[in-house]
């Protein structure tokens, strides 16, 4: 049960950070830099997925499942909450950019694309382990059939 309470605060401060930087992102993708924007999502998602890998499987997915909801639930509030206020400080200060709807669309896609790619880096660190343990498993295994191999002790004279 223990696993299952840090799975879900876990997900509730991922899913409030993502909530925050998915907007911010998108600020950033329109008017500074598409690549920069979809690098530090890019990052999240990585670190967000080897995170929870740490966890059982069970409540990682829970997790992970809860932390997409959350990003995506509350990121809509946080979007246009940041949006307006990044459209009226870059005004003063420059000309804001805006993105057409294929644009948008296009970036929302991104986005999602690219949370739901902590799944894919937690089933990448959950192989990564299960092919270490088998392989040390093995070398144990080779380890005692050589020691086998040489004990007279069984051997017929």
């Amino acid at each position: 049960m223990k696993d299952f309470q840090k799975a879900m605060k876990l997900s509730i401060c991922f899913g409030l950070i993502g909530a925050i930087l998915v907007p911010l992102m998108y600020e950033c993708y329109a008017n500074i830099s598409r690549t920069v924007s979809l690098v530090i999502l890019a990052g999240w998602a990585v670190f967000i997925g080897i995170r929870y890998s740490m966890l059982s499987r069970k409540a990682a997915m829970l997790a992970a499942s809860a932390g997409l909801a959350y990003t995506f639930g509350l990121g809509l509030i946080c979007y246009i909450l940041v949006h307006n206020a990044a459209v009226s400080m870059l005004s003063k200060n420059s000309k804001y950019f805006y993105l057409t709807l294929k644009e948008q669309l296009l970036w929302w896609l991104y986005a999602v694309l690219i949370i739901l790619s902590a799944f894919v880096v937690m089933l990448f660190v959950w192989g990564i382990k299960y092919a270490v343990k088998r392989i040390r498993s093995n070398s144990e295994q080779v380890g005692d059939y050589i020691n086998n191999a040489f004990d007279d002790s069984g051997d017929v004279k």
